[in-house]
């Protein structure tokens, strides 16, 4: 894939070769080369960006979900195109981004609230481009924890069959449609408890009713597929047609190393993300040492508060917190799942900074079980070609008793510093953990306006 101005000159001079050798004119073989070359360059270049808006819809989508966690309904209404449209469930159809922000507040004042937890998290997508590559249809799977403290708690899942459009150069949400698969309180769970659709408001009627009349479980509904099976009916690849007579050798050199460095950021965003998967698994399996292997040598990680671990024997230390490796063999639970990545490449490909969430299953039989939930904001060099961990930071959203849930769970701290195995260095980012209101700081400013969300909680009511 990757060639060199040599190597394309090479490959013209060799078929101007052959021609002359065959006796037929060199003038006229070499353009049809240098078209063969330049069809294939475009056809390279329309693929690359259509894997690019692939990334960038979903750094878009993903963005939309850490806002809506956080209640920054401001933030996610401004990821919409000014025509954007956004339907929940049978609640009808809002139209524009006015009536999305004033939907979304529905569901609570604007920003992080004190007793209440409302991660949506966006899994599983499957974005299409179209050919022209404006526009874009995307499904994903939502798993929704919602609660208010002493109140209620819920687990949520739903479809997203979602429309995106390109408005100048930047990806917008045009049409967000989440159909609501299941609702059901935390302490009757599914098999025993469902919570309807909920109809229009009454305090904000929709712009428009809903546009798909469906039921949530106990029933069955399936979410229409905006693609066909990609197997069965597979989608043909459009060529490309270029006008002859345009390019020159050093045109389509000049074409390509660009395209290379475009293809080398794609793989690093790969590389990134499948980093961020293998960390989860590694932590899952109290694979210590192979965990460790991920930081450079000078590498740091800060967990749970616990301080700063500089250094590869001092993270392998602070590893033993989370359990020995011989205690995998005694039933130990630590299923740790880390997904939806927002990746920020540097200019010069040789660092990044990711956002991405993790969810945990813990616990040890006859022991004990809780749930853990938590944002990433890490730091990644690269080294030699080889993507590492700089600095790894989790900011925990909850730990919770698996018996007690969201509702009723007791408030509490974060683990925080060790008297027997000190850190490095003292925490860098107190944080407060659920019922407790806290939002992680953005290493990204919002995709479509350009500016940073921060969040300042308002000051309390004085008394008169």
């Amino acid at each position: 894939m990757r060639k060199t101005h040599g190597a394309i000159a090479l490959g013209v001079a060799a078929a101007v070769g052959v021609a002359a050798w065959l006796g037929q004119p060199a003038a006229s073989q070499e353009s049809a080369s240098l078209v063969a070359l330049t069809a294939r360059a475009a056809a390279l270049e329309r693929d690359i960006a259509r894997l690019e808006d692939v990334n960038e819809i979903k750094k878009l989508q993903r963005i939309y979900g850490f806002y809506t966690d956080k209640q920054l309904w401001s933030a996610a209404s401004e990821l919409f195109s000014a025509d954007g449209t956004i339907e929940v469930g049978g609640r009808g159809v809002y139209v524009g981004r006015d009536r999305i922000r004033a939907f979304l507040a529905l569901n609570g004042p604007e920003g992080p609230q004190p007793k209440r937890l409302f991660d949506q998290m966006q899994l599983q997508p499957i974005v299409h481009v179209a050919p022209d590559g404006q526009t874009a249809q995307g499904r994903w799977h939502v798993f929704a924890q919602e609660a208010v403290h002493g109140e209620y708690a819920n687990w949520g899942l739903g479809v997203l069959e979602n429309e995106y459009v390109k408005e100048d150069g930047v990806w917008k949400i045009r049409r967000h449609h989440f159909f609501t698969t299941m609702y059901t309180p935390y302490e009757a769970g599914w098999a025993k408890q469902a919570i309807a659709n909920a109809g229009p408001s009454a305090e904000l009627p929709p712009d428009g009713p809903p546009t798909v009349a469906y039921e949530a479980y106990p029933k069955a509904f399936v979410v229409p597929f905006h693609y066909e099976n990609p197997v069965t009916s597979p989608v043909p690849r459009p060529g490309v047609e270029v006008a002859a007579g345009a390019a020159t050798t050093e045109s389509i050199a000049a074409t390509l190393t660009t395209l290379e460095g475009r293809v080398g950021r794609l793989e690093d965003i790969g590389q990134l993300e499948r980093m961020n998967s293998i960390y989860g698994y590694y932590l899952a399996h109290i694979e210590w040492d192979n965990f460790t292997g991920l930081f450079t040598q000078d590498g740091e990680i800060e967990i749970a508060m616990r301080g700063v671990y500089v250094g590869h024997p001092r993270i392998r230390q602070s590893m033993n917190f989370y359990g020995l490796v011989t205690d995998s063999q005694f039933g130990l639970q630590h299923n740790h799942m880390q997904f939806q990545p927002v990746i920020t490449l540097a200019a010069d490909g040789q660092s990044a900074k990711m956002r991405s969430r993790a969810f945990s299953i813990m616990g040890q039989y006859e022991r004990y079980s809780q749930w853990m939930g938590g944002v990433y904001e890490n730091d990644y060099v690269k080294e030699n070609g080889v993507w590492k961990l700089k600095r790894d930071q989790q900011l925990n959203t909850y730990f919770v008793t698996y018996a007690a849930g969201w509702r009723d769970s007791q408030p509490r701290p974060p683990p925080g510093m060790s008297q027997t195995v000190p850190p490095d260095l003292l925490p860098t980012k107190p944080f407060e953990m659920y019922p407790s209101a806290y939002l992680p700081a953005f290493h990204y400013a919002n995709p479509v306006t350009g500016q940073r969300v921060e969040w300042t909680p308002p000051a309390p009511a004085t008394a008169q």
